[in-house]
């Protein structure tokens, strides 16, 4: 489907219908023109009406079948806008969901969408409500005043319905969550922009297969197994990407994937430092602020400068760039640097003490024992007259558990 791009700038506003291309192309749409205008919002189309009849002209020649829009539109200007060039216009958000809803695959990425997706239909429905009522009607295609309330109700309920259904999954996560814990390991989630290159990076490390791809928003669901960091073992994450202007409602909508973070002993904030300096830094920040916004607060944060294969000149751009964080540069495709990487997700994730303890030679001592070569980083067992002793790397919890059966204990 042919399509055209359209933004209205501010003085304060950045042009950004090149990312805008991207996520057109990711839902299979055709971008073919672009129109951008710098002036105040015009109330009845958000773009003057000199740019709408260029606007209208091309639409016509091209045969373009939707404008989608970088600014955020009113119901009443989606419908002037549409009614006045012929076809379908949306905005930014509403081409995001169509993304989000293309790629939804578990339950809950499927139901967080139609979250999403209801909450925007709602807070446009009252608008669309107050101009049914005069009226005017826009996209009710001719309901009357009363159809279009009980139609609000029907939104509201069936967003009830999904929130409910989202707690009940969020809870069953909680309990994954404190079964986790009790198992002591870490956990170390994979963040950044989207196509950084994070779900290589986690197939690299965990050696699973998931899918990889250019595409925007490739990985909306969150997927865990257990690595190996310099023999400490811990749950490495992979989940959704960030993008600048993340709308709000997908932030509150993905709130139970998102808080993955919120929990994580350590995020990996995965960077393309194959593109310019300036779109390092941009989508630096964003991947930063959307954190914040969640609210992930005092979690320990690894930046990983992905795709050194594809940069000649990464050094230069990383000291320019004069990052606050612990960093790493690696190439997730070809393995290069990774070594590094896992030394440093060891020493900064926690969750570990080494210890040396001494157990006597008893009937559950062999039980200890198997637990401790199986979830320890084990740098010694030595059996010696009637008793073993250990020294490892232990999960906090396992090392409370061996403290209570040793002879002798200590904390290296």
């Amino acid at each position: 489907m042919k399509v055209a791009l359209i933004q209205r700038l501010e003085d304060w506003s950045e042009y950004n219908l090149d990312e805008l291309e991207e996520l057109c192309k990711s839902v299979g749409y055709q971008p073919v023109y672009k129109l951008v205008q710098k002036r105040p919002v015009h109330s009845k189309f958000m773009i003057g009406p000199g740019k709408l009849e260029e606007l209208r002209k091309t639409v016509k020649r091209m045969n373009i079948e939707k404008i989608v829009s970088e600014n955020e539109l009113k119901p009443v200007q989606e419908y002037n806008l549409a009614k006045a060039l012929s076809i379908p216009v949306i905005s930014r958000t509403q081409l995001i969901l169509e993304i989000f809803a293309q790629r939804a695959a578990s339950t809950e990425a499927k139901l967080q969408i139609k979250l999403a997706e209801l909450q925007y239909e709602l807070s446009r429905a009252k608008e669309k409500v107050r101009l049914a009522k005069k009226g005017e009607q826009p996209g009710f295609h001719g309901l009357g005043a009363y159809e279009a309330d009980v139609y609000y109700n029907e939104v509201f309920r069936r967003i009830s319905t999904i929130k409910e259904k989202l707690r009940a999954i969020r809870l069953r996560k909680t309990l994954m969550r404190k079964k986790r814990a009790e198992g002591g390991f870490p956990v170390v989630a994979l963040t950044g922009y989207t196509n950084a290159g994070k779900t290589t990076l986690f197939n690299r490390l965990s050696g699973e297969s998931q899918p990889v791809s250019s595409q925007l928003f490739t990985t909306l669901s969150t997927t865990s197994r257990i690595v190996e960091f310099k023999g400490r073992k811990a749950y490495l994450s992979d989940t959704v990407g960030f993008i600048k202007n993340l709308p709000h409602l997908l932030v509150e909508s993905f709130h139970s994937t998102l808080s993955e973070f919120i929990y994580a002993d350590l995020l990996l904030l995965v960077v393309d430092v194959s593109e310019t300096k300036d779109e390092i830094e941009t989508k630096l920040n964003t991947c930063l602020n959307v954190l914040d916004e969640v609210g992930v607060r005092n979690v320990p944060l690894l930046v990983v400068f992905n795709k050194i294969d594809r940069s000649h000149d990464y050094r230069a751009k990383i000291e320019e760039i004069k990052v606050e964080h612990r960093y790493v540069a690696v190439s997730a495709t070809t393995g290069q640097n990774l070594d590094e990487l896992e030394k440093v997700v060891a020493d900064m994730m926690g969750g570990y003490v080494r210890l040396k303890a001494l157990l006597a030679d008893r009937e559950s001592t062999y039980e200890i024992l198997s637990e401790i070569r199986k979830v320890c980083n084990v740098l010694k067992i030595e059996y010696g007259d009637g008793s073993f002793e250990v020294d490892c790397e232990a999960p906090v919890q396992l090392a409370e558990k061996i403290k209570n059966m040793a002879v002798n204990f200590h904390v290296v």
